[in-house]
């Protein structure tokens, strides 16, 4: 492991915990007071450590090497072009009766597609 993954952890592992600490904590106030008139600024708060994790991703993208942002730029390509399929493909079956689906699966899908993107583009590369 090198020194820019290592970071990457340090910075990222902690913004995730956060996320899922603020996550209950918000989930729990909203439960608490669902007509507060804060409500949707207690809702958003979860994104305050999401942005610290994506900021740790851009530092971690900066610091690879050429042929490692080439892998991971094709597997993001492939990811949001699959995404933008798998959900045009949804929607358009929705008009046919399927049920809606919840917006909140977009970034695991988009994520889960990451990896299977980038996997392929590493085995192209060896």
């Amino acid at each position: 492991m090198d020194a820019n993954h290592k970071r990457y952890l340090k910075e990222f592992l902690p913004a995730m915990a956060a996320y899922a600490v603020v996550t209950l904590i918000s989930v729990w106030v909203l439960k608490q007071h669902g007509h507060s008139p804060l409500r949707y600024l207690i809702a958003i708060t979860p994104v305050v450590p999401s942005g610290f994790a994506m900021w740790a991703a851009i530092r971690y993208f900066r610091g690879l090497d050429e042929l490692q942002r080439r892998i991971q730029f094709e597997g993001l390509a492939f990811s949001f072009l699959a995404t933008c399929l798998l959900t045009l493909t949804w929607a358009l079956l929705q008009n046919a009766g399927l049920p809606p689906a919840d917006i909140i699966w977009v970034p695991p899908l988009l994520i889960f597609l990451w990896g299977i993107g980038g996997c392929v583009a590493s085995r192209r590369y060896r």
